[in-house]
């Protein structure tokens, strides 16, 4: 099953991204095309592949972005299908995540607040 990611708290619309079952991560509803972001382990590659640096690690509920140092304040926190910017869920979420669980969520946070 593949995911969908929304904008906001809503999942009312035509979705952000898609996430297949391979980790690739597509923009909009389509799956057929060139995928803009690789899900490999808990890190997050751009393009179709895991080569060179990721764009983020996820670490438990927070995304960090490259690999996440010691001292990285997260890019993003996930909680349950949500994800919201930066290292509480206080406001309203930056977007919402139907299946896939916690990496495709990452994925999201990073396609909204990094690409």
């Amino acid at each position: 099953m593949s995911a969908r990611a929304y904008r906001g708290s809503s999942t009312f619309g035509a979705p952000i991204l898609t996430i297949d079952n391979d980790g690739l991560v597509y923009e909009g509803t389509p799956v057929f095309g060139t995928p803009i972001m690789n899900i490999s382990g808990d890190q997050i590659y751009k393009g179709n592949s895991s080569w060179g640096a990721p764009l983020a690690t996820a670490r438990g509920e927070y995304v960090y972005e490259g690999t996440g140092g010691l001292l990285s304040a997260p890019l993003a926190t996930i909680s349950g299908e949500d994800v919201y910017e930066g290292s509480n869920t206080f406001g309203a979420p930056i977007a919402t995540v139907k299946g896939g669980g916690r990496m495709s969520a990452a994925a999201t946070a990073v396609y909204l607040l990094l690409m």
